[in-house]
């Protein structure tokens, strides 16, 4: 049997496997930090909401049902089709610079819509996930979502220091999460249209 810290720093580690792997949710939150590090700590916040979603469902076993059939097929159609949405909006505004200050609309919104709507996410929760509550059930809850946390901070304090001391690096950002959410809208489409075939 594991020790209490044992659980916690396994939580850790599980969470920062979620959390920290280039993917549509560290996209979306690269772009809202350029305009401030709250507003890409709110868009990981809310894709962090969606964990503990899918944490609850994997612990009531629900998660499986989600990712079965038509259900799965229309996740990833929803899902390309809104990674490609987010990629035109972020290219287009690669033109007018860092936005610092400017109104960040609902980036928790958006990271919560990321998540719920990311296939990836779900395999996540469907390939470790559910391993994880099986073993650990709710002891994990800590550890797990304190990595979660420390990486959601940790990313966009990093990144907001980097594209506020280095103007530069700011269509550097937008570009290649633009074309990290147009590939994996490409992904996420093709592999709804080749389930139908």
């Amino acid at each position: 049997m594991l020790e209490g810290w044992q659980v916690f720093l396994t939580g850790v580690v599980l969470g920062i496997s979620i959390a920290a792997p280039p993917g549509p949710v560290n996209a979306a939150a690269a772009y809202q930090v350029t305009k401030s590090w709250f507003a890409g700590w709110s868009t990981l916040l809310g894709a962090t909401t969606a964990d503990a979603i899918f944490f609850l469902l994997t612990y009531f076993g629900l998660t499986a049902l989600i990712a079965s059939g038509e259900i799965r097929d229309i996740l990833f159609l929803v899902g390309g089709c809104f990674m490609f949405y987010l990629a035109y909006v972020t290219l287009k505004s690669a033109k007018s610079g860092p936005q610092e200050g400017k109104k960040s609309g609902r980036p928790y919104v958006l990271g919560l819509t990321i998540g719920l709507s990311n296939p990836f996410q779900l395999a996540w929760w469907i390939a470790v996930g559910v391993g994880m509550v099986t073993t650990f059930g709710f002891s994990i809850v800590f550890g797990f979502f304190t990595g979660i946390i420390a990486w959601t901070l940790a990313f966009s304090l990093l990144l907001h220091a980097g594209v506020s001391r280095y103007r530069e690096v700011y269509p550097y950002i937008i570009y290649v999460s633009g074309a990290i959410l147009a590939a994996f809208g490409v992904w996420f489409l093709f592999t709804a249209v080749s389930s139908l075939v």
